[in-house]
């Protein structure tokens, strides 16, 4: 077993059986954590003794990306959607980070949300690299 899984292992162990003061301490303690990677997630605590992550309210509108560039992703999204055995990505909207990356939220029918994390070397040309982080689930 890798010792993160391990420290993961103590970490639930030790918050299963604390008052909800500890689910806070988990709860700031991760969201530091996400919020130095540059993370559009945050957990809440959804009881006593579980949390939950949500994705931060931000301004959304279209993505910046050239026609081109948003088939491309799109195409990208898509084809990692079937990897995890969903038939269906149809784009919901684009929330925009204040770095320059876009949250792309899809379309799902349930509370839990899925969400892709892109980022553009250049929105304006079609043929840019794209970087994407994902699927990331969620409560909504």
């Amino acid at each position: 077993m890798k010792p993160s899984y391990i420290i993961l292992l103590a970490a639930v162990f030790a918050l299963a059986g604390c008052p909800s003061s500890s689910i806070s301490s988990a709860v700031d303690s991760a969201n530091k954590k996400l919020e130095m990677e540059g993370s559009p997630f945050r957990y809440v605590a959804a009881s006593d003794s579980s949390m939950v992550m949500t994705l931060m309210p931000l301004p959304a509108g279209p993505s910046k990306a050239v026609p081109g560039l948003v088939k491309k992703s799109m195409d990208s999204i898509t084809q990692e959607e079937f990897r995890q055995k969903r038939s269906v990505a149809n784009l919901e909207e684009v929330r925009y980070l204040q770095d320059g990356r876009e949250v792309w939220v899809l379309q799902t029918l349930s509370n839990t949300g899925i969400a892709y994390v892109v980022a553009f070397e250049s929105a304006g040309n079609p043929d840019s690299n794209v970087r994407m982080k994902g699927p990331y689930t969620y409560q909504k």
